[in-house]
């Protein structure tokens, strides 16, 4: 009897199928209409230029337009590549003349000097050399600070100033 009332439950019990669940799975990823309606907002530095002269409010209140017009595009780049490539030759030239003098000032830093030391308790006087901060070679590695520092500012690529 037991039996029976569970095979006559088992019509009211359904299993889901594997491609009914794949199906609904599929209908629950299809973009709604809605929100695929319109993209993101965009704006051109032309916009932005002239809510700066202007001085009128937010970014919020720009027109929005489909994409950046060529117009912007164009004023934004970069020298052209004959002006970068004599730029980046300079500022190369600029940083080896720099690391050249901190490597002459360094070889230049050391002094010989006579030390005591101890061996086995007995006093033995040594010759040994000596790295000393020079004037000169503080004032090269400022040299070479100064330089990176002014080609950051310049807008230069980092890459200019490695060796």
């Amino acid at each position: 009897m037991l039996l029976g009332l569970l095979m006559s439950l088992g019509g009211f019990v359904r299993g889901q199928s594997l491609g009914e669940a794949a199906r609904r799975e599929q209908e629950k990823k299809k973009p709604t209409p809605a929100s695929s309606a319109s993209p993101a907002p965009t704006y051109t530095e032309e916009d932005l230029k002239s809510r700066k002269r202007n001085g009128k409010g937010s970014v919020s209140e720009l027109p929005v337009t489909g994409g950046p017009s060529p117009a912007a595009s164009a004023s934004a780049s970069p020298p052209p590549e004959g002006d970068r490539a004599r730029l980046e030759r300079e500022w190369r030239a600029r940083f080896a003349e720099a690391r050249a003098r901190i490597r002459e000032a360094d070889a230049r830093a050391y002094e010989e000097r006579v030390e005591v030391v101890y061996v086995s308790g007995v006093p033995v006087q040594q010759k040994v050399r000596v790295k000393v901060e020079t004037p000169e070679l503080i004032a090269a590695r400022k040299a070479l600070d100064d330089l990176e520092e002014e080609l950051r500012r310049s807008g230069g690529l980092p890459g200019w100033g490695r060796e």
